[in-house]
């Protein structure tokens, strides 16, 4: 699992997706990773192998919230190498669901074109819980858990 400790090189990723005179306000690293039960079942097969094929399984990213959109930039690399990028309007948004507990808040945004779901460990990050849980607030759908 990647780790950012500065959050200027997180702000920096989102640079060449803002619009002009777009301000991002809240941001989070958050991943998706494989049913557990498939993870379970790669980890019994061998460990080494299994927890190999985990990490390749999971998905990592850095999401932000705007005046204007929710972005997800996908990843690999702790340089933040950008794979995919989502946006949703935030006068347009679908469906959310969300959810903060002890340890992970969870966003999950049903949009059947672009499906997007992760969670946010709260050591992500430096404020990575605070940014996650405003985030999910802005975008609606929350409960607390």
């Amino acid at each position: 699992m990647a780790r950012f400790s500065d959050p200027t090189v997180v702000q920096a990723a989102f640079q060449p997706y803002l619009e002009p005179g777009e301000q991002l306000r809240h941001w989070a690293y958050g991943v998706k990773q494989p049913n557990i039960l498939l993870i379970a079942g790669l980890t019994l097969l061998a460990i080494l192998p299994g927890l190999i094929a985990v990490a390749l399984l999971t998905r990592e990213y850095v999401v932000g919230l705007t005046d204007r959109r929710f972005i997800v930039l996908r990843f690999k690399g702790k340089a933040i190498k950008v794979e995919e990028v989502l946006e949703y309007s935030l006068a347009a948004l679908p469906p959310v669901k969300s959810s903060t507990g002890g340890i992970f808040t969870h966003i999950a945004i049903d949009d059947p074109a672009k499906l997007f779901v992760a969670k946010f460990h709260r050591m992500g990050m430096k404020d990575n819980r605070e940014q996650a849980m405003a985030i999910a607030a802005a975008l609606g759908g929350g409960t607390a858990a």
